[in-house]
């Protein structure tokens, strides 16, 4: 294993595939995302475990494992989401790029079938998914699907579909490495919805592909980052900052512009979705949280003003989630 060097050397052949394995503290699940890759039946590919200065075991970890295709790269100082996942592109070779977060897995045939797929259509900048939900323990807890069959879109296209709600799950996610050349880096200015501002920026320039097919596992603990998301309610205001900025953009391009009529769409569906995490955040007790949702999501959607829900939340922000509880008792009455 290449532990010596943050990359390996150039003389080596470019691998068709790059696997970055972004990590941070993660050592409990890094093995189960380390060995599902090594398991793919597609076998040329490089493994880039990225470590953003973990305290835990996780060097200690890695070096357990004896095989050519890993290279182990550790930052001395926190980099945070957005600079690690933008490090492992910057080390990454292969001609398509994958980001499995360390928590995540491949299933069997993972990357087989996106190989497949992006080499079989080269306007496509990016395949992605159908996954497993996983827990803690790695136990089965659902599944989620954007469609029951196999999709194509034209370059810009499943800009529409984004741009109502982020559908895709990072660890089914495939990319071609031109594409973060054209679409830039991922953003550090925020520590919510990294992954969707760039699949934004990505599909208005690039076609998308989707498998119905479940080849990846994505797991669902209180350590990752969407509960510290929500706890902060960062979920809102960067939330609110992805969808402000790519209108932007859309509204400054005119190969784009048919999709300006979308904003009042985007930012009522993401108005709902923080609203609803506003009720979620007040039956956990965080009124500093339910405060925040309900500001962004009155200011994308005004029109919830009408929604007693949002009144029974805001007196909740003020005088105790006992008020929202009494509600939801009454309106189940």
């Amino acid at each position: 294993m290449n532990t010596a060097h943050e990359h390996p050397p150039s003389c080596l052949p470019k691998p068709k595939m790059s696997i970055c394995i972004p990590t941070y503290n993660t050592a409990r699940y890094l093995p189960e995302a380390i060995e599902s890759a090594l398991r793919q039946d597609f076998t040329d590919f490089e493994l880039l475990i990225c470590d953003d200065a973990s305290t835990d075991e996780t060097p200690e970890l890695v070096r357990r494992y004896d095989d050519p295709r890993i290279c182990y790269s550790r930052s001395e100082r926190r980099l945070g989401q957005a600079g690690t996942w933008n490090r492992c592109v910057a080390l990454a070779r292969g001609e398509y790029i994958a980001l499995l977060h360390a928590d995540d897995r491949y299933l069997e045939g993972f990357l087989k079938e996106r190989v497949s797929t992006l080499d079989a259509h080269p306007d496509v900048g990016m395949a992605f998914g159908s996954v497993l939900l996983i827990d803690e323990h790695g136990s089965t807890i659902g599944e989620r699907r954007f469609l029951t069959c196999d999709s194509i879109w034209p370059p810009s296209e499943f800009l529409s579909c984004l741009l109502l709600d982020c559908v895709i799950f990072p660890p089914s996610v495939v990319v071609r490495r031109i594409c973060y050349e054209t679409a830039g880096p991922f953003n550090n200015e925020h520590f919510w919805g990294i992954d969707w501002e760039f699949w934004l920026r990505l599909s208005a320039r690039y076609g998308v592909a989707y498998s119905a097919s479940i080849k990846a596992a994505y797991r669902v603990h209180l350590k990752s980052a969407t509960p510290v998301a929500l706890s902060t309610a960062r979920n809102a205001s960067d939330g609110f900052k992805v969808l402000t900025r790519i209108f932007g953009e859309i509204e400054n391009a005119p190969s784009l512009s048919r999709y300006a009529c979308l904003r009042d769409p985007a930012f009522r569906a993401f108005g709902t979705r923080t609203l609803s995490a506003a009720g979620y955040m007040c039956e956990h007790g965080n009124l500093a949280a339910v405060r925040t949702n309900l500001r962004y999501a009155v200011h994308a959607y005004p029109k919830l003003l009408s929604r007693p829900t949002v009144w029974a939340l805001g007196l909740s922000a003020c005088l105790g989630p006992w008020v929202y509880r009494a509600f939801r008792t009454i309106r189940r009455a």
